[in-house]
């Protein structure tokens, strides 16, 4: 009898282990198979900025890891938000999205959805299913500052926001005190434009900046800032026919957009010539963070209702590695600020009532 019971007991125990076995194999099976979806706001999938960014860093994740990123859903209005969210909801494991749009309505789907995890890039929200991550503009503006002062040879250089939120505020802050650091005497001309989807609005206030004498923009405005991009190319086009240089500038931001500023003109001689009016740009890696927080969810280390901070030191802002319209003197001096901040050396402010009296003084218009 206890033989019997014996090798009952082995019996069991090896279909346990079977059993076991098969679970685990299914929990990876499962972990490679995540189904991914995105919602995009005010600006859409295509605006070379944060939202561009967010769908092809899912994209690019699911890829290397076996799992299915959904087509993007973009979302024509604010209206559209709640359904959009809802309806991705409904067929994701996994919900990334990016902006302020998202603000209100993420908590509510999330706490409807409790088996999704939610990704929220650029802003805060709180929810047990919910990782945002949040970045240090402030310094990647200081970085365009820094660098559109050395570089302006009017002493004016501009900024242009969309929304006066968080993190377009930063961006602004950030680029006062970087240009006040390399050039004291700068003249920071502000101005937000109140969307992010207006791309002749854009032109609009950069040709009027460029005609007040600024001669190097930095915007933060999604597809509005892509109106300043033109801009500078109709300009560029003249000031090579007439220079051979180019004499107005823009500084990217979020994605390195030297691409979208190429154009083709002819030089002062008559030979036919392909340019880029983007100086540099002030690089928000959402594939870092996006990464980041898919890796911790396939490594079952999520943790909802929490905050990730991407800052310089975290490799969570930078310039592009190749800046051909940085002369190596501006990018060795930017290098150097560059570590600067990342050591703490140089701290940079993200509230307006910390800025120093003499470095608002550099600014025309509202901060």
């Amino acid at each position: 009898m206890k033989k019997i019971l014996k090798q009952v007991a082995i019996l069991v125990s090896i279909i346990l282990i079977f059993i076991g076995c098969s679970s685990k194999n299914k929990e990876s099976e499962d972990k490679s198979s995540y189904k991914i979806g995105v919602v995009v706001g005010e600006g859409g999938v295509k605006d070379k900025s944060f939202n561009q960014a967010n769908v092809e860093a899912v994209q690019s994740w699911a890829k290397e890891n076996d799992a299915t990123a959904h087509p993007p859903i973009e979302s024509k209005s604010a209206a559209d938000i709640n359904t959009n969210l809802q309806n991705v909801s409904s067929k994701s494991d996994i919900v990334s999205v990016a902006g302020y749009d998202f603000e209100k309505e993420l908590p509510k789907i999330a706490e409807k959805n409790k088996d999704v995890k939610y990704i929220y890039i650029d802003m805060e929200a709180k929810g047990d299913n919910i990782v945002s991550a949040v970045f240090k503009e402030q310094e990647a503006g200081y970085l365009a500052g820094y660098v559109a002062a050395l570089q302006s040879k009017t002493g004016k250089v501009g900024f242009i926001g969309g929304l006066k939120i968080p993190p377009v505020a930063k961006f602004g802050l950030g680029f006062v005190q970087g240009a006040k650091e390399a050039n004291p005497n700068i003249e920071v001309i502000y101005n937000y434009s109140g969307s992010f989807a207006d791309i002749n609005k854009g032109k609009t206030i950069a040709a009027t900046m460029y005609d007040e004498g600024a001669d190097v923009i930095f915007t933060a405005a999604g597809n509005t800032g892509n109106g300043a991009i033109k801009e500078a190319q109709e300009r560029a086009v003249n000031d090579l026919k007439d220079s051979g240089e180019i004499k107005h500038w823009v500084i990217g931001v979020d994605k390195d957009q030297y691409e979208e500023g190429t154009f083709k003109a002819k030089d002062k001689d008559g030979k036919d010539v392909e340019k880029s009016v983007i100086l540099t740009s002030a690089m928000k890696k959402v594939d870092v963070a996006v990464k980041n927080i898919l890796d911790k969810i396939k490594a079952g280390t999520f943790q909802g209702n929490t905050t990730l901070i991407f800052g310089i030191k975290e490799n969570g802002l930078t310039l592009p590695n190749n800046n051909p319209n940085l002369s190596e003197d501006i990018a060795s001096k930017v290098k150097a600020i560059m570590e600067k901040i990342s050591s703490e050396e140089i701290k940079v402010k993200d509230d307006e009532k910390s800025l120093t009296e003499s470095e608002k003084m550099i600014v025309k218009g509202e901060l």
